[in-house]
């Protein structure tokens, strides 16, 4: 019982850091370009990790989930990163709690899993919860551009979830998380190369969010997530790291005076209530 009470305080942990990557994140978009800020914060994770791994890496068939798994993970850091350039980490961390309620739909029309009845209510639940923290309950017109790509982040985040479940059983959780960064990190670089016009602007400002995001975020807790998920119950670890929403959120109004309409607070609650309805057990 010991080792598994660590587990979840772990994963308490590991779900404050991560809400308090919300603020790294929304601090370095003031002054660097999203695919900027996103290459050098994957670069960083890809060599904290690798150095766990000691540069061991899966092969075979874990070695392709794990690519695919980077692939969807750099897609999905990418519309957050962009995103929060004006949605607040507050709009942002509830936005992407949203993955949690998308896992069910998503693997029944990729893997052909059957969808229980919760999950609709759950999926009700979150449109409403999305419709009342994007518009503060004002009409559509209210809806941000920065909130509606940090949801389409928040549907890759969901199909990184499926990724994971299935890397998980064909290779070493520390090696898998290794080689999804460092492929992350590759095609960040090539894009970044590309598309984002090697633009450096504001480096010099933000470099240290990158490097806590890098280290802290990335690195540190998703290998943190990896043994809290191994050692506790999958039902008591979703819930747990489901309060990263609820950090990022405090950590908004703390950190960067963030403040939140009361209509906004209740949409806060329904999709936290939709997250603990997908993953409670009937």
């Amino acid at each position: 019982m010991k080792k598994r009470y660590l587990a979840d305080l772990i994963l308490f942990i590991a779900s404050m850091i991560w809400g308090l990557g919300y603020f790294f994140q929304k601090a370095a978009s003031e002054t660097t370009a999203p695919l900027t800020f996103n290459c050098l914060r994957y670069l960083i994770a890809a060599m904290f990790l690798g150095c766990l791994a000691r540069f061991r890496y899966p092969r075979g068939e874990g070695l392709k989930y794990a690519i695919l798994t980077g692939i969807v993970m750099s897609c999905a850091g990418n519309a957050q990163q962009i995103g929060m350039q004006t949605a607040s980490i507050g709009n942002s961390s509830f936005i992407t709690a949203i993955y949690i309620v998308l896992v069910p739909f998503l693997s029944a029309l990729i893997l052909h899993r059957k969808i229980k009845h919760r999950h609709y209510l759950a999926a009700l639940l979150s449109l409403i919860g999305l419709f009342l923290i994007t518009t503060a309950g004002k009409g559509l017109e209210r809806i941000s551009a920065g909130d509606m790509i940090v949801f389409i982040g928040s549907i890759f985040w969901a199909l990184q979830i499926l990724c994971v479940d299935k890397a998980v059983t064909l290779c070493d959780p520390v090696s898998f998380t290794a080689t999804q960064f460092l492929t992350a990190a590759v095609l960040q670089f090539i894009v970044w190369f590309t598309i984002g016009q090697r633009d450096l602007t504001g480096l010099a400002q933000s470099w240290p969010y990158a490097l806590a995001s890098g280290m802290l975020v990335l690195g540190l807790a998703f290998t943190m997530q990896a043994y809290g998920q191994k050692n506790t119950g999958e039902t008591e670890a979703s819930i747990i790291m489901g309060l990263e929403s609820v950090f990022g959120a405090l950590f908004g109004i703390l950190l960067y005076h963030e403040s939140f309409a009361p209509v906004q607070l209740i949409g806060m609650v329904l999709i936290f209530s939709a997250v603990l309805l997908v993953v409670l057990k009937e």
